[in-house]
């Protein structure tokens, strides 16, 4: 359940176009220049963590630019000017209190910004607190500026929506537990605030969606049916993350990636992976775990195109949750368990070759780029993990080290 929403300032709660700003006191060609010795040059960050003293850090403004020395130093000075307060913040901060929030702010911002038109922070009054990054001397996305909100507020990640206008600030939160917003425009945050918490307001657990195939669904290498309940890896992760947590089993014998399997189209991921979201919303966590039905004889697929599969998964994540349920759940991308074994007296033996059980163990650095370029949390359960003598589905054991990995994952985040 949300109980805290959490402020990013700059470019959210207030305006702050730099380069607009930069034009009107000196014209274009100036402006670009200065906005990259300033801006540009990462110094600014220097001031938002505030290690060096301004005197230093306006140096290091000036060595980007020495002739432009007084024009850096104006507008430094002037930098009020840019910093535009906006109607709307206030009365947002008083309705979500209203409504039983909290509500907190988390900025990369300078005492000298803060200072420069404090009219322009009066929603800060209004809030339950927050964090500035000059006071703490740490700045997203580095995590500890995150655990700094957590700790001086007793919050539960878990119980916190992020909004902030840097994907990046946002993958790192919700890689600590958080739910997350990448802020666009007003209208953009209104309408996924407002869906995030009416999806949200009946909403008292942290749900965790397992997309898979058999191995997710149970399948008994020795029976062909299905393991009791207690067994699978689902039944077992719930019962590690406790009573807080919903965990969600959708496995389907023989769903590929984002493929058409011969005769069996429909066990295509891709075809139903958003009614699964819309079913379940609200998503917390997806835990995606496919691929070894892609490595079979019969579909053609090299180890890049099943890692394509994934990657269009996690794309449908991505762009299709914000119109569901207002926000990104955090994505966990699994390598399955690689195929390993006799293949040759596997009963699936018609089917497997050795270059299937090469691709098993390819996707794995392939799918770890994967979530590493999402900004996603990687399980890698290619190796270590006890699969049975038909070579693709896992003994009980096997179930159970694949619970421990995502309960680390989700437990131990980051």
């Amino acid at each position: 359940m949300i109980r805290n929403i959490v402020f990013d300032i700059g470019n959210v709660l207030i305006g702050f176009d730099a380069m607009d700003y930069l034009v009107s006191l000196f014209g274009e060609e100036k402006a670009v220049r200065i906005a990259e010795a300033v801006f540009g040059s990462g110094y600014w960050q220097e001031l938002d963590i505030a290690r060096l003293s301004e005197e230093e850090i306006l140096e290091l403004f000036y060595s980007g630019a020495p002739d432009l020395r007084d024009e850096i130093k104006e507008s430094f000075d002037r930098i009020g000017e840019c910093v535009t307060r906006l109607d709307w913040p206030v009365p947002l901060v008083d309705s979500l209190k209203e409504r039983g929030y909290r509500v907190y702010f988390l900025s990369n911002m300078s005492e000298h910004v803060k200072a420069s038109n404090t009219a322009a922070f009066d929603f800060v009054s209004h809030m339950d607190g927050g964090i500035w990054s000059c006071d703490v001397h740490e700045i997203k996305p580095d995590a500890g500026i995150y655990g700094k909100l957590f700790e001086k507020y007793g919050l539960i990640p878990e119980e916190c929506l992020f909004i902030d206008d840097h994907k990046e600030n946002i993958d790192v939160a919700k890689k600590l537990g958080m739910k997350g917003i990448v802020y666009k425009d007003h209208d953009q945050l209104m309408a996924d605030l407002g869906k995030a918490l009416t999806k949200d307001a009946s909403h008292d657990m942290i749900s965790v969606l397992c997309y898979g195939d058999s191995n997710t669904y149970g399948y008994d290498p020795c029976t062909c049916g299905r393991y009791p309940y207690e067994k699978r890896w689902t039944t077992l992760l719930g019962e590690m993350l406790g009573g807080r947590y919903e965990v969600i089993s959708e496995g389907l014998n023989g769903r590929t990636t984002a493929y058409d399997r011969p005769g069996a189209a429909w066990k295509n991921g891709a075809s139903s992976l958003i009614s699964c979201l819309g079913t379940h919303k609200p998503v917390d966590y997806v835990i995606i775990m496919l691929g070894t039905n892609d490595c079979d004889e019969e579909m053609s697929l090299s180890a890049v195109d099943i890692a394509d599969g994934m990657e269009t998964l996690v794309r449908m994540v991505e762009e299709e949750t914000p119109a569901l349920q207002g926000y990104i759940p955090e994505v966990i991308v699994a390598a399955p368990a690689a195929i390993q074994g006799d293949i040759e007296k596997s009963p699936f033996a018609d089917k497997l070759t050795h270059a299937s059980v090469k691709k098993s163990v390819d996707i794995g650095p392939l799918y770890r780029n994967i979530a590493e370029w999402h900004g996603v949390r990687f399980v890698d359960a290619t190796d270590g993990i006890e699969v049975s003598s038909d070579c693709e589905h896992l003994t009980e054991e096997g179930h159970r080290q694949i619970a421990k990995l995502f309960f680390n994952a989700i437990r131990h985040r980051m």
